[in-house]
């Protein structure tokens, strides 16, 4: 421990390329042949409060280790990313990514330089947004030094995009985080020479070497930075640091304003000057309401700095931060830096020596568990993760679970509810799930990834983790589990040990990493890495059958359903309860275990693609588990079990009582839900049923069903039973809805089958298909449907009554296609869908439906500063003369079949009664959103005069119409504080315009509709409305939102006879918005 203490304390010391410097790279080459550039950077920097401008001066010594000549030189401003006309922002807008920038980015400035010289002497330098070019005044050769000096200014700035290098206000003061914020030279390496990629907000690669810093801030700002504090008692005085003491702030509320310990005093100013050895880049952060907390481990600082405002929630962290750097320097390799700090600056980067963090606890330790472990890798092990992030993203995503595993336990420590209800369903959450495994299987199993072999800046035009660039995090983790599981714990533990001491203060790419865990290994891994890292094969395995051979023996049966293969370890559970494990390699080597090994299972893809194992169990089988560590990382888990004579194991389902409630992802089973369900209707009273819902991991086996049983209690008396009848002689007793959605095997995820069956309110519905996710944007769909109403009773339950014509001998039957896609531009959203219908098996009789049309349907949405404008245009052109009353296109709104979709609709209950009438004279007071969407004409039968024959037009065959509101309410300050979070109020004008295709009809039957080729005059409505969303329901999350709607069409072009103005008052509700 001593020899460790004194390594750290030299390593900062002493002079970065010295002999005696046991951390620099020629005193302890990775490989023989293997070199890299060094670098000294002296920087003195003004932090200006008032400008929010870096200026600076810095010198720069640069040596050239590689064997080649060097003419030129370049460096990274990493800044000018952000600024107008940057490669990022191009990305941007190619992706539809709204930009906004700040007043200093607009003007281009990111990082400027002036005075560059080289040697003393002026180049010519070429600048490329991020990269500056600059040409050496003579060679610069093998094993020779060049020294650059300049001043520069970097611009912190406010714009939209997620800017690393933040400033934030601090309770009247600015918050700084100097991130990237200096010029820093590109890396000449042995595998690409000069490293040029553009700045496109990811990641970073930079040389190792020494950084002298000094800051100077406002003099009442605190400040932490990469490296040693020189001037300590200057800066930070013994008495001040007592003063602001975490401790001392233990009980202030969370986002108290901050006391005034030190007073601003424009002009005053401080320096806080660090040195720093063995890393390859300096950041700082700076507040003046930071307070500190230390504690020591091993000679290392451990440092918690956090805004006196959240300091109560920060009162573990240096202990926190202490815990971190022991797990890690005992499991994977000593820290060699002689600090670490976690600070509360709203972010969550690594730098040497610092966390730029956020939160507090218990919820900010796993943010504080991944970045202090990027010290290990990204800090010491310095790999190009511009390159290919895999190697310090994926790594410390696998010790942030080891990390918190190892300190907290196998589930994650979680602030419990405060809530006695949401207590009761709380599940705690398994750390290598949450951390690791559950979104890598949830991409793999969908389809969506890309090799780990992929340049950082090539996930699918991303420009967040989108486009597969998560799995950099979570597959490589994952492949690290699986390596562990592979190669056993310790022999895992070992390699992965000595890759890290290897590497470290090294720059490693992948064919590196794989070199040092074969060669320590001496293990032919290569079929492993091909896998992991150069393909997007998965695993899964199945359990086929167990099958006995004789008294003793039994087969069990394996198939290998995935691409990927791999070792297999299963146990055996016996009848009287007892365990063996066994585990299959898969080539000539043998991991440690206690298993009993059997005859390896050699092939991939379709060779061997089946492997039957014989084991005694005298007493019998009663399951079979693979991996019961769960480290492998099968897709689909749930045919990892078997139970004899059973076509599925218990094991593999999760049955869990529904408290409506978020819950945990779960990839260890099959989930299902279970929860009583009532609902009401004035026909059948109350409903008491139970609801069913479940899935794997979001995507497979979706099943949603319920059923109720119609009791009748508060059913209205206009529905009840006569004397002579029995309760349910006229209204079914049991409902049921069932749903299931799931791809159609599990390699082929975007291509669902779908299965929709109801009876329910009188109408029976069912539903065959399919749905190809083509991707993120568009969606395919074809399927049948067929739906009726049987009796003549089942249409009490309908708001219209006399709309249904579909029955059990006259179904409404059909094939439908659509295709839906969704799009994003610079200041808005918005979606399409075009849908195309036909009759199928609708009967041969006279009354046999043949209404088919094509629709479209397109809705985009907005922003003109505080406005949202919100558009929609609609088409439907019908072909048939026997329309079913209930598909038929209507001019004010949604369509029987369509009001069936929502429960508030589809029956009488809800809305009260005579406002959905519909009459002759004037127009009502209910409205669903849907066909036409003309409101303000809702409930009036529009009529028009043709030839001197009366046509009409409140529904028919075909039709268009456009519709706009703009809501305004982002200029009303309403904004209650106790119910912003429950409830959401929009303001809006609106304006419907349409016409339609008349029917011919009679006024006593004015259901029973002919369609005609001739078309409605043009109707018009507008007005004000306002839209009141309730957009929780206190502890149940699953709970959807709500919305009630109040328009006012104070405008008709075309009003009722009974109410003959222009302009009048005229109101109806709705529910939801009308698009």
């Amino acid at each position: 421990m001593g020899i460790v203490l004194a390594t750290t304390v030299f390593a900062q010391e002493g002079e970065y390329r010295s002999k005696s410097n046991p951390l620099y790279w020629k005193n302890r080459q990775p490989d023989a042949a293997y070199w890299q550039q060094d670098v000294h950077y002296k920087i003195d920097a003004k932090i200006d409060e008032e400008t929010n401008i870096i200026s600076a001066d810095e010198t720069l010594d640069y040596w050239n280790n590689s064997p080649d000549t060097l003419y030129y030189v370049y460096f990274h401003l990493w800044q000018n990313a952000f600024v107008k006309g940057s490669y990022l922002h191009s990305l941007e807008k190619a992706v539809n990514t709204k930009v906004r920038m700040g007043r200093y980015e607009r003007k281009g400035l990111g990082t400027t330089i002036e005075d560059l010289m080289v040697d003393g002497k002026e180049v010519k330098t070429e600048l490329d947004n991020t990269i500056l070019k600059v040409y050496l005044p003579k060679p610069l050769y093998p094993n020779s030094k060049v020294t650059f000096s300049m001043s520069f200014k970097t611009y912190f700035d406010n714009g939209a995009t997620r800017r690393r290098m933040k400033m934030y206000d601090a309770w009247g003061f600015k918050h700084y985080n100097g991130v990237q914020w200096f010029p820093k030279i590109c890396v000449y390496d042995r595998k690409f020479g000069w490293d040029t990629y553009q700045h496109l907000n990811k990641e970073f690669y930079a040389d190792f070497g020494s950084y002298d810093v000094s800051l100077d801030f406002a003099s009442n700002y605190i400040v932490e930075a990469t490296g040693v504090l020189q001037n300590r008692k200057e800066a930070l005085p013994d008495d001040l640091r007592e003063k602001i003491d975490l401790k001392n702030f233990a009980k202030k509320p969370w986002n108290e304003k901050p006391s005034e310990i030190i007073p601003y005093k424009k002009g005053e100013r401080k320096v806080w000057r660090y040195k720093a050895n063995n890393v390859h880049d300096f950041a700082f952060t700076a507040d003046p309401s930071y307070r500190i907390g230390t504690t020591t481990w091993n000679g290392v600082e451990c440092v918690a700095i956090a805004q006196e405002p959240h300091a109560s929630g920060w009162q573990n962290a240096a202990d926190y931060v202490s815990k971190i750097i022991r797990t890690f320097s005992e499991d994977i390799g000593m820290y060699q830096y002689p600090k670490m700090v976690a600070a509360d600056a709203a972010d969550g980067m690594e730098y040497p020596m610092l966390t730029l963090d956020g939160g507090s606890d218990p919820g900010y330790r796993g943010l504080l568990v991944h970045e202090i472990a990027h010290n290990w890798f990204y800090g010491q092990v310095g790999n190009n993760e511009t390159y290919r992030a895999a190697l310090d993203e994926g790594f410390t995503q696998f010790l942030t679970a080891w990390g918190l595993r190892r300190i907290d336990g196998d589930t994650l420590v979680e602030s419990k509810p405060r809530n006695w209800y949401r207590r009761m369903f709380h599940e705690p959450e398994i750390v290598v799930d949450k951390r690791v495994y559950n979104a890598y299987l949830f991409d793999a199993l969908n389809k969506d990834e890309l090799p780990l072999n992929t340049h950082s800046n090539d996930f699918n035009n991303a420009v967040g983790h989108e486009g597969g660039y998560r799995g950099v995090y979570y597959k490589t983790a994952t492949m690290l589990y699986n390596l562990q599981y592979t190669l056993g714990d310790s022999l895992f533990k070992a390699a992965l040990q000595n890759y890290f001491h290897q590497w470290r203060f090294a720059h490693p790419y992948f064919e590196d990493f794989r070199n040092s865990i074969i060669q320590f290994t001496k293990v032919d891994l290569n079929w492993f890495f091909d896998q992991w890292m150069e393909t997007t094969k998965a695993i899964d395995y199945s359990i086929e059958g167990i099958r006995k051979k004789d008294n003793d023996t039994f087969a069990i049966t394996f198939r290998r359903r995935g691409q990927m293969q791999m070792p297999l370890d299963f146990t055996v559970t016996s009848r009287g309860g007892a365990k063996r494990s066994f585990h299959i390699p898969n080539t000539w080597f043998v991991k440690e275990t206690e298993a009993s090994v059997l005859p390896k299972w050699y092939g991939w893809g379709k060779l061997n693609s089946e492997y039957t194992a014989l084991i005694e169990v005298p007493s019998g089988i009663r399951n079979v588990q693979i991996d019961t560590t769960h480290r492998l990382a099968d897709v689909y888990v749930l045919d990892n079990y078997k139970s004899r004579h059973m076509p599925l194991s218990p094991k593999a389902i999760a049955v869990k009582l529904d408290g409506g409630v978020s819950a945990p992802w779960d990839r260890r089973h099959k989930r299902m839900y279970i929860r009583p369900d009532l609902w009401y209707n004035v026909v059948d009273g109350i409903k008491a049923g139970v609801h069913f819902e479940g899935d794997y991991l979001y995507t497979m086996h979706k099943v949603d069903a319920s059923i109720w049983f119609n009791t009748h209690v508060l059913q209205h008396y206009d529905y009840q039973a006569f004397e002579s009848e029995g309760w349910y002689d006229r209204y079914v007793p049991i409902n049921y809805t069932f749903n299931h959605t799931s791809p159609i095997n599990r390699w082929m995820p975007k291509l669902q089958s779908q299965i929709n069956s109801r009876f329910l309110d009188g109408l029976w519905y069912h539903r065959v298909g399919g749905n190809w996710l083509v991707n993120g944007n568009n969606t395919l769909s074809l399927y049948g449907q067929t739906m009726w109403r049987a009796l003549s009773y089942d249409r009490d339950y309908l708001l219209y009554k006399n709309e249904w014509s579909s029955g059990r001998g006259l179904p409404n039957s059909s094939l439908n296609a659509s295709w839906a896609h969704s799009y994003v531009y610079k200041r808005g959203r918005g979606n399409y869908r075009l849908h195309a219908r036909a009759p199928f098996l609708t009967g041969n009789n006279a009354n046999a439906f043949d209404y088919a049309y094509a629709q479209l349907e397109a809705v985009n949405y907005n922003r003109l500063g505080k406005l949202e404008i919100r558009t929609r245009l609609f088409g439907r052109y019908g072909t048939g003369n026997n329309i079913p009353y209930e598909s038929a296109l209507w001019l004010a709104g949604a369509n029987p079949e369509e009001l069936m979709d929502n429960k508030y609709t589809r029956t009488l209950g809800f809305v009260p009664d005579g406002w959905s009438d519909l009459s002759q004279f004037e127009t009502n007071r209910f409205q669903m959103g849907g066909g036409l969407n003309l409101r303000g004409y809702a409930g009036y039968l529009i009529a028009d005069e043709r030839n001197g024959n009366i046509l009409i037009g409140y529904k028919g065959r075909s039709g268009a119409s456009a519709s706009a509101e703009v809501d305004f309410d982002e200029y009303i300050k309403f904004r209650p504080r106790y119910l912003r979070d429950y409830l959401h109020l929009d303001a809006y004008v609106f304006a419907d315009a349409g016409a339609i295709e008349l029917s011919n009809a009679t006024v006593a039957q004015y259901w029973i509709t002919a369609p005609t080729t001739i078309w409605s005059d043009i109707r018009v409505d507008a007005g004000v409305g306002f839209a009141l969303t309730i957009k929780k329901w206190g502890w149940f999350d699953k709970a959807k939102p709500l919305t009630l709607r109040f328009d006012m069409p104070l405008f008709l072009n075309r009003p009722p006879a009974a109410n003959p103005d222009y302009t009048a008052f005229r109101y109806l509700v709705g529910v939801n918005r009308t698009f």
